[in-house]
């Protein structure tokens, strides 16, 4: 390491330029950097869930709905249908909108003196004028099930109008064309916009907003930390340079290959103000800590010192971030463990080439932290870690008692945490969007778009049937209000036959009836081209997990013991989608805190060369992740793809702590041969970069309170409560088992002739 500092010191200009060379070219690809916050594209492309819900949007004109909605005292007037029909036709001229559906422009089957009239419900070249044209257009259009609920609300106040967005069209861009020209058009009534297009074109404004609002707040916070702590220029001005290198460098290779921004890449930019800035917090603290007087032998003593811990606590909170890569479902999580992964490299490198070299050619001396200031009183944190040095030496019972009480109350809050996968849970309670999301939900099906592809000949009497049972099945259920597909048709058409609301036992009758139908749009949202394969098409007006699970338990368990070899059936959307999502949150949680747990057991155990070691280290760790998942409990936050993130970076950020004073304790018992003696010491040295670090991490990850992004909050929140816990933890109950330890000598080895000159030591 001595002959490492020294070359880094020697080529210190070399690496200022290299660095600057480098930022710049990272920094000028980040204009080509992109905001995806559709969560379905990250979804794997061997998922066949996923791939049936991709397929149906090509083959039936789009998958996602843009729901405008319109309310009124009564929608049934001529000046509110005449602007439904000119939102309607404003839709249809948006490119990328394949089929729009409203009120005045809706298949309508009913009878005439000639058989079945099959035109629309209302004539958009006549629209109803009189109060009794338009209190006829009412009773009908509530009295048929096809409008009831669907199109129009029960009680006449609302109304949609859906449009179908092409499915190799850009969704984001297609809806806010939608936005912004039904605004455009000024109407007098309410309007609001539903659907997911508009949730995550609404999401994608916000991480916009929180990239350029949120950095700077947290950046801000951690320069204030930096400043009550150090009070020197390079204690402020390295760590925040070397951060925002780090930013710079990750977020431009983001860009340079092609990723894009999504709601959880959102926040690698604070994930790496964090620990970049601990990285050069511990280098700079070992410099104002180093005793020597020469300048420059005391900069390579302490780089010489540092580089190593710094080293072990990057190498293990790498292996924390990369295993989000092993047992990730949604692919923006893989992308968030790699880029962070690698961005741990980055400020790693930054912190041990760039920020020594710039301290060297400033000649940036610093000062000892424990001096006095000019009234004679001593640094803050100073006086802090003497009092909990005295805690530590006189109430180690008492805090033992109290971490155990805690750990108790937390297992207990731990079996409590909730999940939630609903985007729409993502937005503060007065946004429009939630705010439209309730609207279709209550009055209306729903937004959340529900597929059954049913394979067979269309025309068949028995394939019919079997549609109209599934139809009748999952609207029995408290979740599906109504459902869609050829059969209601069919079955409308017959109906005013005067052969009664059924499928006609004539598949040739049902060819007459399909004749009528020929050319109509609506008839390619519902059947293939070739008439073998139907669509049935619902809404789920729930959210919540544990009904979504439900239903589709019960889907399963009806489509097994009503097999039929006529058709066979496959089902996709959104209450599938948000299952597996579920799903994944759990095992991926799971087997991500298993695997970081281990990993960096293993490879702390490695480099030490002890399991002890390892096992030593792993004590604060284990204690913050149950005390993270009991505050979780305890105060409602769930598990969703934001929070879920919080067990595995508590391991690759919390690790940190640990190793510095494990490292530093090992040097000292070796020098003092005294476990009181090397506390002490490492707690007044190691302990304030602990304290320091915890402070700005956690002040960095309170920005994100500010975020308009509900997940967001939760993790800024709980990163913040585990490192707090962390840093108490290896401050506190590491140091006391060291105490209690009675087999210091396994975990810590001296030479063979030093062993009997420390078995007294207590």
């Amino acid at each position: 390491m001595n002959k490492l500092a020294a070359y880094i010191l020697k080529y210190k200009y070399f690496i200022v330029v290299a660095t600057t060379l480098i930022t710049l070219f990272f920094g000028y690809s980040l204009k080509d950097l992109k905001i995806n916050a559709d969560l379905l594209s990250y979804l794997p492309e061997n998922d066949k869930t996923a791939a049936l819900f991709y397929e149906i949007g090509k083959d039936y004109g789009g998958n996602d709905m843009v729901m405008i909605g319109i309310q009124n005292d009564n929608v049934f007037d001529h000046e509110v249908l005449s602007h439904i029909k000119q939102i309607t036709d404003t839709l249809k001229s948006v490119n990328g909108v394949t089929y729009v559906s409203s009120l005045t422009d809706i298949i309508d089957i009913k009878g005439s003196d000639w058989g079945i009239e099959i035109g629309k419900l209302i004539d958009e070249y006549n629209i109803p004028e009189t109060k009794e044209e338009l209190k006829i257009l009412q009773e009908y259009a509530l009295s048929k099930e096809m409008y009831n609920g669907t199109i129009v609300s029960e009680d006449a106040t609302s109304s949609i109008i859906i449009a179908k967005l092409d499915a190799d069209k850009n969704k984001v861009d297609v809806t806010k064309d939608i936005i912004q020209k039904i605004e455009q058009l000024d109407l007098p009534e309410e309007i609001f916009f539903g659907g997911f297009p508009v949730t995550i074109y609404e999401a994608g404004k916000i991480i916009s907003h929180d990239i350029i609002f949120l950095l700077p707040v947290a950046m801000f916070l951690i320069f204030a930390v930096l400043f009550l702590s150090f009070r020197t220029t390079r204690g402020v001005v390295l760590p925040v340079l070397v951060v925002t290198i780090t930013i710079i460098w990750v977020m431009g290779l983001l860009s340079l290959l092609g990723f894009e921004i999504s709601l959880i890449t959102n926040i690698v930019p604070v994930i790496l103000l964090a620990v970049g800035s601990a990285y050069v917090i511990h280098v700079i603290n070992r410099i104002n800590e180093e005793k020597e007087k020469d300048f420059k032998k005391r900069l390579l003593k302490s780089l010489a010192y540092i580089i190593v811990p710094v080293f072990l606590t990057s190498i293990t909170t790498f292996f924390g971030f990369m295993s989000f890569v092993a047992g990730a479902y949604l692919t923006m999580i893989r992308e968030f463990g790699i880029f962070t992964s690698i961005g741990v490299i980055f400020a790693l490198i930054l912190s041990v080439t760039f920020a020594p070299s710039l301290i060297s050619i400033f000649n940036w001396t610093g000062g000892n932290s424990t001096i006095k200031s000019k009234s004679g009183k001593e640094h803050f944190l100073t006086v802090l870690l003497k009092k909990l040095n005295y805690a530590i030496f006189n109430y180690s019972k008492p805090i033992l008692i109290g971490w155990t009480i805690v750990i108790l109350i937390s297992i207990i809050g731990a079996f409590r945490v909730e999940r939630k996968v609903d985007i729409i849970d993502y937005f503060k309670e007065n946004t429009p969007v939630k705010a439209s999301e309730r609207l279709l939900q209550t009055k209306f099906t729903g937004t959340q778009p529900l597929f059954i592809q049913v394979t067979g000949n269309m025309q068949s009497p028995e394939v019919l049937i079997g549609m109209k049972e599934i139809q009748n099945f999952i609207e029995s259920t408290p979740y599906i209000k109504k459902s869609q597909s050829v059969a209601d048709l069919i079955m409308e058409m017959n109906d005013v036959m005067g052969e009664g609301k059924l499928i006609p036992e004539d598949e040739a009758k049902i060819q007459q009836l399909w004749f009528l139908l020929e050319g109509q749009e609506i008839m390619e949202q519902l059947v293939s081209y070739d008439l073998d394969q139907g669509l049935i098409q619902a809404n789920a007006a729930t959210m919540e997990i544990e009904e979504l699970k439900v239903l589709n338990d019960e889907l399963d368990e009806f489509l097994i013991q009503n097999e039929n070899d006529a058709y066979q059936v496959k089902v996709t959307g959104m209450p599938l989608i948000y299952e597996k999502i579920d799903s994944s949150l759990v095992n991926g949680q799971r087997n991500s805190l298993v695997f970081a747990t281990f990993l960096v057991f293993l490879i702390v155990s490695i480099l030490f060369k002890s399991f002890s070691k390892g096992a030593l280290a792993i004590i604060p760790i284990v204690t913050t992740l149950i005390v993270l998942f009991g505050f979780m409990g305890l105060t409602g936050i769930p598990l969703d793809v934001a929070t879920v993130l919080t067990g595995s970076i508590t391991i690759g950020i919390g690790i940190d702590y640990a190793i510095h004073f494990l490292t530093h304790f090992n040097a000292d018992f070796k020098k003092t041969k005294s476990i009181p003696a090397a506390i002490e010491e490492n707690i007044n040295i190691s302990g304030k970069a602990i304290v320091i670090n915890v402070l700005t991490v956690s002040l960095g990850f309170l920005s994100l309170l500010l975020s308009s992004l509900i997940p967001l909050q939760r993790f800024g929140v709980l990163i913040a409560v585990t490192m707090i816990i962390s840093g108490l933890s290896t401050l506190t109950l590491l140091p006391i088992v060291l105490l209690k330890m009675k087999k210091l000598k396994n975990a810590f080895r001296l030479p063979n002739h030093k062993l009997k000159e420390n078995n007294n030591v207590k």
